[in-house]
C-alpha cells in the first residue's frame, strides 16, 4: 500500500495533466473565434504543465489569480 502523501503527489500530477490537456483543446477549440481567449488558456496551459520547473506553491498562487482573472474578464462561462 503506498503512503498517502505519495498517493496524494501521484493523484495531483495526475489531475494536472488532465487540465494541461483540457486547456489545450480548449485553446485550439477557441482559436478561431477569439485568439486573445485562446492566448490566455495557453498561458494558464503554460503555468500547470508539468515540464515547467515552476515550484507547486507558486504554480498554485498563479492559476489561482489567472482563473479568478479569467471569472472576471467573462472567459468561464
Amino acid at each position: 500500500m503506498p503512503k498517502p502523501k505519495v498517493l496524494l503527489d501521484l493523484l495531483e500530477k495526475v489531475v494536472e495533466i488532465a487540465i494541461f490537456v483540457g486547456l489545450i483543446i480548449l485553446a485550439i477549440y477557441e482559436f478561431d473565434t477569439d485568439v486573445i481567449e485562446a492566448g490566455f488558456y495557453l498561458l494558464l496551459a503554460a503555468i500547470i504543465s508539468p515540464f515547467s520547473k515552476i515550484d507547486k506553491p507558486a504554480k498554485r498562487s498563479l492559476l489561482t489569480c489567472g482563473f479568478i482573472g479569467g471569472i472576471l474578464i467573462g472567459y468561464f462561462y
